[in-house]
């Protein structure tokens, strides 16, 4: 993982996110303006990962839809450890 700052305001922003990506009518615009949101900065990318870290002891990260984000390492190679984990 990078060390690098994450702003307040992209912190929030990837708990925002975090939070609709999970509701049962998050809708596939959304979807989309969340992988805009990504591919605007890499913090953005950082951020989303740091909050998923904070959720990773719960089954809820294991069960989210990742697909649409294999362009993003950090959160592609996040998600690959916490299936490989789930197997072991």
């Amino acid at each position: 993982m990078e060390n690098q700052s994450i702003t307040d305001q992209a912190a929030d922003a990837a708990i925002e996110w975090f939070v609709r990506l999970r509701a049962e009518d998050v809708t596939e615009a959304e979807r989309g303006k969340f992988i805009a949101w990504l591919r605007e900065a890499r913090e953005h990318q950082q951020a989303f990962v740091e909050t998923l870290q904070q959720w990773d002891d719960l089954a809820i990260v294991k069960r989210m839809r990742f697909e649409e984000l294999r362009p993003f390492p950090q959160i592609w190679d996040f998600k690959k450890k916490l299936e490989a984990g789930a197997s072991s």
